[in-house]
């Protein structure tokens, strides 16, 4: 009895202690060295608002000359709040090519309209692809020659964009007006064909200072010329 007595006595000698030591430590987790509250979470636009600084950094001077100070600036945040979001300016840029290449498929998918003529259909999806360029030029020259050099890191972005853009090419050329004169859904090397090609274009165009709608014609030559042959009897689609 005497030893179950003093078993059911420590806990409540101790309890007020630790209910001090948890208090204690979580105020200090929640103030920095002078007192004052720390911010734990981001505000809700905090991603956004660091992508479009970045972007506009981007735009104004290059990806390399641009400083995790230049983006906060232009962001109007903090590098608290930046660290908050990304671990390195890298990894917002690697979101930030994200977000690129997802517009433009989402961009693609409205604007075309299946029921036109499949050689207006090239027309309009690559106009909806010079027009994004042309938004943001040096941020897709970013993702087309500087997000290699980032490494293993942005492979997986570069898979992403690479994948999405094979299926809307795909999905894009899967429909009546294609199969009426006998052509295929783009298979995907014909589609990273297409895509590489579009790149090269863009980046030989902004690099030389020309300027990139001027090139839209040619893409639309080439890019109908090549779907031109995946013909269902061809064996390009079994690629």
């Amino acid at each position: 009895m005497s030893g179950g007595t003093c078993n059911d006595a420590k806990p409540q000698a101790l309890q007020p202690w630790l209910t001090v030591v948890h208090v204690t430590s979580q105020r200090e987790a929640d103030n920095d060295e002078s007192g004052r509250s720390v911010q734990r979470t981001p505000p809700a636009d905090a991603r956004d608002r660091l992508l479009s600084g970045l972007r506009q950094c981007i735009e104004e001077k290059g990806y390399r000359q641009t400083t995790l100070t230049d983006v906060v600036r232009a962001a109007r945040a903090s590098r608290r709040t930046f660290y908050l979001v990304f671990a390195t300016k890298d990894d917002a840029l690697l979101a930030l090519i994200d977000k690129i290449n997802d517009d433009l498929v989402r961009d693609l998918s409205l604007a075309v309209d299946d029921h036109s003529n499949w050689r207006n259909q090239v027309v309009q999806a690559i106009g909806v692809y010079f027009d994004n360029v042309s938004r943001h030029p040096a941020v897709h020259l970013c993702g087309i020659r500087e997000l290699p050099y980032l490494g293993v890191s942005a492979e997986p972005v570069i898979r992403r964009g690479n994948d999405a853009m094979v299926a809307i090419i795909h999905k894009l050329s899967d429909n009546e007006e294609f199969r009426r004169e006998g052509l295929s859904p783009s298979p995907r090397p014909l589609a990273m064909m297409i895509i590489g090609a579009l790149n090269e274009l863009v980046a030989d165009t902004l690099e030389s200072g020309r300027d990139i709608l001027e090139e839209r014609d040619l893409a639309i030559a080439v890019t109908t010329a090549l779907l031109a042959t995946n013909f269902k009897d061809s064996g390009v689609a079994d690629a």
